[in-house]
């Protein structure tokens, strides 16, 4: 072997070397973060993690397409664990829907955002004809429709007017307020009745900071995301909240608030003492929080396996933090993910939780 082609096999083993050490440190780190997945009880896709309050007793409720889900939450980090969720209704109970898409609560109401459909023939998809809103009381065992709400669907996918069903999923209930957003024209919930409200115009997402503050998405089909640094005591002081792939924070939603990039469209957000949480259209982010809730622009590291189970290849639709003041670690925390490719596993779209007793994050 010459000269030239013993540098030449010398310098392509090097490279070599560097590249296979350098996929290998992400696999190895996938690998050391691999847990055995329970079985998990709450299947499906899932748009919406809300607290609500019903008989004196504080819930975490979820939709998953087919039914309404709760679970007890007292606010002690320590009494989750894993399972224990309860159905309360099928979506043919609810207005003898065939679909519910999403939920949002109030101080007293909690709300259903449902669909019913039929096969489109002529353009080979199934087509939305009819989308309503319903309100109970008691927690989901029964339900009248809201009324004086335009709702119409109009055809699949892109034909659809901008619809959402929001709510500031605030710890205190005292601050709990539901909205409506139907192309563009917002309402705001009241049990059976709703009406117009200009702050709600274009939105698809609030939080209460003292007072609603109302986010608007960058594009009317990715909605936007918000949050407070809410802590058991009801007390706030940052606002978050998301455009597009940009995460805001301030104490007001305002053009001129300092962001950083998330890399993709946000989807939810959930905040710790020292996180804040970041659901994306390519996994789950956090950023480190300095101590006057300002968000550190670069993105930390998970000490969990939460990136291997929320990796580049799911949605994360919906988040929700037991309790705003403890950190990450020490928190109970929910997610719900989604996909839209093929590479990914059926089995993943479905609740998934973080206990500090367990130390990872697993089917729930």
């Amino acid at each position: 072997m010459n000269l030239a082609k013993k540098f030449f096999f010398l310098f392509s083993l090097l490279s070599s070397v560097f590249f296979l050490s350098g996929c290998q440190q992400e696999i190895f780190s996938n690998i050391r973060k691999e847990v055995k997945l329970n079985d998990g009880t709450v299947a499906g896709s899932i748009r919406a993690l809300i607290r609500f309050g019903s008989g004196g007793q504080e819930y975490i409720y979820l939709a998953n397409g087919a039914a309404v889900y709760r679970k007890i939450n007292t606010g002690n980090v320590a009494d989750h664990r894993e399972g224990g969720w309860v159905k309360v209704c099928s979506a043919r109970n609810i207005g003898n829907s065939d679909y519910v898409i999403t939920l949002a609560a109030d101080g007293t109401n909690l709300y259903a955002l449902t669909a019913t459909w039929e096969e489109n023939t002529s353009k080979g998809q199934n087509r939305w004809n009819g989308r309503y809103i319903y309100t109970s009381k008691d927690g989901g065992n029964s339900w009248g429709i809201v009324s004086s709400l335009p709702t119409s669907a109009t055809g699949t996918g892109y034909d659809n007017p901008a619809l959402y069903l929001f709510c500031t999923n605030t710890i205190a209930s005292a601050n709990r307020q539901a909205f409506f957003n139907y192309a563009g024209t917002g309402y705001k919930l009241n049990g059976t009745t709703a009406t117009p409200d200009t702050r709600a115009n274009g939105a698809s997402s609030c939080a209460y900071l003292n007072g609603v503050e109302f986010a608007s998405p960058y594009s009317i089909y990715y909605g936007s995301a918000s949050c407070t640094d809410e802590g058991r005591s009801g007390a706030t002081s940052t606002l978050y909240y998301s455009s597009g792939s940009r995460l805001y924070w301030g104490i007001n939603v305002s053009a001129s608030n300092k962001y950083v990039s998330a890399g993709d469209y946000i989807y939810s957000l959930a905040v710790t003492k020292d996180y804040l949480l970041v659901g994306t259209a390519s996994g789950i982010k956090h950023f480190y929080l300095n101590a006057d809730g300002s968000v550190v622009s670069k993105r930390e590291e998970f000490d969990t396996n939460a990136d291997a189970i929320m990796s580049s290849g799911y949605e994360v639709n919906a988040l929700l933090v037991v309790d705003p003041s403890k950190n990450e670690l020490d928190n109970a925390i929910y997610s719900a993910i989604d996909f839209e490719g093929r590479s990914q596993q059926f089995d993943h779209v479905c609740l998934w939780a973080y206990y500090p007793s367990r130390g990872n994050w697993n089917r729930d």
